[in-house]
């Protein structure tokens, strides 16, 4: 009977302290936000992290934010930025003029036989065509009206009377004297066969291209082009772009001895630009600086850095500043190159909300976990996951959304310690052994103790 209450005590003692482990991990983290998951099957879920999140995480480059599962174990997670914005052309109508054989070929001077404007808009081209002339040989489009580069051209002539195709050859020029040859692909046609009708009208620039006049000249081929009724450029351009969000800095304090403003973030945003708010008309230049501690070096990331404000016109003052890298630092500073007996500046901040992707993997349900002193995400395969699954669902295929729901407290402050814990488990391994020796060495006494065999 002894034996057996040893035995229930060994193993009760075995499962306090795997209870004592289980409660540590839940004390590893600050606190915890439940998933909402839009549908159990999706697999691989991303969640955007919010500005609680952001100020509840301490690591600078936020490993100690994990997602775990009902069992409180973390499953594989990866960290991204916003999705890139979705790509969109936009269109820009480009004038255009017919070109006689003797302007089409190589070397040709096009300006001798031009009227262009002073700031090189061109207004229209001298010739005219002689009996027997053959019609337009080439085409030359004024491509000044673009204000970004061409990604390719498109040449609208309605409905061709008779079937062609043909290749084309592009050179583009800054003088309408000098000309080099473009890289462009693709080649016009206006086929038909019964009802069925294949039309292509862009001429695609292998890299775009930014240039005054741009000269297409018809190739090898058949049937001859049809007159055009109209030339239009299109230039890449960004639809859907994230929205910046803004954090505004006030200074921590006065100016210090160098003249500079101490600016303190709380929270682990992923800033990529950075403003400045000036009260009325002001200009300056500045040097921005980062440092995470108060006993840390500050860096300068930036450097005569010229800001102003003109007016009320939103126009009439500086864009924000695009960093190099995205920066979670704790400490901005902002010193301006002459002291200013004027009011701190204000420092913003601009940054877009990165995403956890996650594979649901165990039982739901799922939370997100944030701020630690000694926990970290472990590494996790899922880039190569995500490459796959949209290699099999197509580029644009994204995964599920899931949602944050209401905070609760785990740790609290207490988490943030860094202190190593203790390794119950190892302890228990000791435990066990050395009971395991007084009950072995007990039982041996035991032997040595009874009555001899005679």
């Amino acid at each position: 009977m002894n034996r057996t209450l040893k035995c229930l005590a060994v193993l009760t003692g075995g499962v306090l302290c795997s209870a004592a482990i289980a409660v540590d991990v839940d004390r590893a983290f600050v606190a915890q936000w439940p998933l909402a998951l839009p549908s159990p099957d999706a697999g691989a879920y991303q969640v955007e992290l919010d500005d609680a999140v952001y100020a509840t995480t301490v690591s600078p480059a936020l490993r100690d934010l994990v997602v775990v599962n009902g069992d409180g174990r973390q499953v594989p997670a990866l960290l991204q930025s916003a999705p890139a914005p979705a790509a969109r052309r936009t269109t820009q109508a480009l004038a255009w003029f017919p070109l006689p054989a003797t302007a089409a070929g190589a070397g040709s001077d096009i300006a001798a036989i031009s009227e262009v404007d002073p700031d090189g808009r061109l207004r229209r081209i001298q010739w005219q065509s002689a009996p027997g002339d053959a019609p337009p040989a080439a085409l030359l489009v004024d491509a000044g009206a673009s204000a970004l580069p061409l990604e390719a051209l498109v040449l609208d002539w309605g409905v061709a009377d008779v079937a062609f195709e043909r290749s084309v050859r592009v050179e583009g020029s800054e003088d309408l004297r000098n000309w080099q040859p473009l890289a462009a692909g693709g080649r016009l046609l206006d086929l038909r066969r019964g009802e069925a009708r294949l039309v292509e009208r862009r001429i695609v620039f292998d890299t775009p291209v930014r240039v005054r006049y741009l000269r297409i000249t018809p190739g090898a081929g058949a049937g001859t082009m049809p007159a055009l009724v109209s030339v239009s450029g299109e230039a890449p351009a960004l639809a859907d772009a994230s929205e910046l969000q803004w954090r505004g800095l006030d200074a921590a304090g006065p100016a210090d001895a160098e003249g500079g403003f101490v600016f303190r973030l709380d929270a682990r945003l992923p800033v990529t630009h950075v403003d400045i708010g000036l009260d009325g008309n002001a200009t300056a230049r500045w040097t921005l600086s980062v440092r995470e501690a108060d006993d840390a070096p500050w860096r300068a990331i930036a450097r005569d850095w010229l800001v102003y404000r003109v007016g009320t016109d939103a126009d009439a003052r500086t864009p924000p500043l695009a960093l190099d890298t995205t920066l979670r630092a704790r400490q901005w500073r902002l010193a301006p190159d002459a002291p200013s007996a004027g009011a701190a500046p204000v420092l913003r901040l601009g940054y877009v909300p990165e995403h956890v992707v996650f594979v649901a993997e165990g039982a739901p349900p799922f939370s997100l976990r944030a701020g630690s002193g000694r926990a970290v995400r472990g590494d996790a395969a899922v880039a190569p996951l995500l490459a796959d699954l949209r290699a099999r669902h197509g580029g644009r295929w994204q995964p599920a959304v899931a949602t944050l729901g209401a905070r609760a407290e785990l740790a609290g402050a207490a988490a943030l310690d860094d202190t190593p814990p203790r390794d119950w488990g190892t302890w228990l391994l000791w435990g066990v052994l050395l009971l395991g020796v007084v009950l072995v060495g007990g039982f041996a006494l035991s032997l040595l103790r009874g009555p001899k065999p005679r």
